[in-house]
């Protein structure tokens, strides 16, 4: 009767750890979700938008903390966020830092995507001012029109004005049709546009030939050695040297190292991390 009694009590007490665990799984699972939902809100509150992010650099900037909102900038940056107004922000903060060769690059970046911005024009001239190597390209024919599209338009609004001029002519092709006595003066009107948009594709696609192959870089180590090969001038002759705030244009990214090319036909290889480019791919 005893042993009956104690695996009756046994029993009893199996059952009653059974139950006792499911109420303290029940328990921890509604633990779990009380806290879940709890701590949502609070991240939520906690989580700082690219605006809140923006307006803390812009506070350290003020405050003379230079590299504290340089950082702040480079994060938001890399959270995917492309705004004329904070690669100028940034290239004010590196400036500040004398670091000149980041300044122009974000200058440069910040140009792209408001190319008409008065501010951003002034603050990249004295940037290049301040550079050692100042180095003046020789363009002519269509480089000049692609530069003159680059001082004035972006890559977007390019296209939109191709696409309205074609628009222009398609109405001006109705209107010769339904009109016939007009026809003449139509017609003058439609080979202006023709030609525009001509030029204006001819340009939008050097352009974005141009981009895509051959890169703007901006050096931004304080010194460099150019060499004559992918490799440091323990392995390759050392051609030339070139200073932060340099622009060049890559011709080729090979094992931590890019071909460049600047103005007077001038050539070499540089470490990857001493020249960054203008457009990244996520700016695309």
């Amino acid at each position: 009767m005893r042993a009956m009694s104690v695996k009756c009590q046994a029993s009893r007490f199996t059952f009653n750890a059974i139950r006792n665990t499911q109420y303290a799984v029940y328990s921890a699972i509604l633990s779990v979700l009380f806290l879940t939902l709890a701590i949502i809100p609070t991240l939520a509150q906690s989580e700082v938008s690219p605006t809140e992010a923006m307006q803390r650099a812009n506070q350290r900037y003020e405050a003379g903390q230079y590299t504290e909102a340089a950082e702040i900038y480079e994060a938001i940056i890399a959270a995917g966020i492309h705004n004329s107004d904070l690669y100028y922000n940034l290239g004010n903060a590196y400036f500040k830092q004398g670091e000149v060769g980041r300044a122009i690059l974000n200058y440069r970046r910040s140009q792209r995507l408001s190319p008409r911005d008065a501010d951003v024009a002034a603050n990249l001239n004295f940037a290049r001012v301040q550079a050692v190597d100042r180095l003046e390209a020789n363009k002519g024919g269509l480089s000049n029109l692609v530069q003159l599209a680059e001082e004035w338009l972006t890559l977007n609004e390019a296209v939109v004005l191709a696409l309205f001029l074609w628009v222009l002519i398609c109405y001006f092709t109705v209107l010769a049709i339904l009109l016939p006595r007009q026809r003449h003066l139509f017609g003058w009107v439609m080979a202006v546009l023709a030609l525009c948009l001509a030029l204006g594709v001819a340009s939008t696609a050097n352009r974005l030939y141009a981009e895509w192959q051959y890169p703007a870089a901006v050096v931004v180590a304080p010194k460099i050695n150019i060499t004559s090969g992918p490799g440091g001038s323990d392995q390759y002759l050392a051609e030339f040297t070139l200073h932060a705030g340099a622009e060049v244009l890559v011709l080729e990214n090979r094992s931590g190292w890019r071909r460049i090319t600047l103005p007077g036909d001038l050539q070499g290889w540089a470490p990857a991390e001493a020249v960054e480019e203008v457009i990244t791919p996520s700016a695309y």
